[in-house]
């Protein structure tokens, strides 16, 4: 097993296996594993009633073949382990650069993304839990999770079991549902502080409204904040923002991911920059 071929073929000449504790501490104090082209990012949600960026997520991200991906969905062929050592370090590199910038005396909300592969194993919960607890996590006043990559037809039930587990070590956690799909029986409590939605790719008008008024409803059934993400367009910004959608995210923002040695400049540009 090994954490390079999942990104890109090997190069000639390159090792094949590396240590996923080597790796792990790479990405962990560096943000990068050049080998695989992996990288971890700082991604800007937008809070539309306070008109600036409030949160910052980390995700993994990656120029795979020319094409710009992030976030769990786009690695899904890294194994149990390789996800437990990558969210590991995802957690810990996300806690340093929110000590950096309250250091330099900028609040923000800093998000640390967790893949649900992490969380649903036993191991995986147990060690993720371990990390919540080793780093202090729940003294972290700014610090969000956010579950990711939830599979199709997961249960509320399951996903409010999976976000319970964390919650009882970091009280403010988000859920990224895969899709308007998911069932939710009755009122299957998900546990979770923000409800994320991503918006699908090339809907319609009608599409669009539909499913952001979904995320609304979903929302405030679950007493959560709403969260659209994927808002790559003004013409979804303007949907999201009209359905009640409070905290949007995407390409629309005009915001640059930020590596966690940005410029302070930059950081400040990003989070208070007037939205064009």
């Amino acid at each position: 097993m090994s954490i390079l071929p999942f990104v890109r073929p090997p190069v000639p000449g390159e090792p094949r296996h590396a240590s996923l504790e080597t790796v792990a501490e790479t990405l962990t104090r560096t943000g990068e594993w050049p080998l695989a082209d992996l990288k971890l990012r700082f991604f800007p949600v937008y809070d539309v009633q306070r008109q600036r960026a409030v949160a910052l997520f980390c995700l993994p991200a990656s120029g795979f073949a020319g094409e710009a991906l992030h976030g769990h969905k786009a690695f899904n062929d890294l194994s149990t382990e390789e996800w437990i050592a990558l969210d590991g370090a995802i957690l810990r590199h996300a806690l340093a650069f929110s000590g950096r910038l309250a250091a330099s005396g900028i609040v923000v909300a800093v998000g640390a993304s967790v893949s649900y592969r992490t969380l649903s194993d036993p191991i995986g919960r147990m060690t993720y839990r371990d990390m919540l607890r080793i780093t202090r996590a729940g003294e972290r006043s700014t610090l969000l999770i956010k579950v990711e990559d939830i599979p199709d037809g997961i249960r509320g039930r399951r996903i409010g079991e999976i976000v319970s587990s964390v919650r009882a070590l970091t009280p403010r956690v988000w859920v990224h549902l895969p899709g308007s799909h998911v069932p939710l029986a009755g009122h299957e409590p998900l546990n979770a502080a923000a409800i994320v939605l991503s918006m699908p790719a090339r809907l319609p008008m009608h599409g669009m409204t539909t499913e952001a008024r979904w995320l609304a409803r979903t929302a405030t059934l679950q007493s959560a904040i709403a969260c659209m993400d994927r808002v790559d367009s003004f013409a979804e910004f303007d949907i999201a923002r009209a359905c009640g959608i409070r905290f949007i995210a995407g390409q629309a923002l005009k915001r640059p991911a930020l590596a966690a040695n940005a410029p302070l400049h930059e950081v400040r540009d990003t989070l208070y920059g007037v939205l064009q």
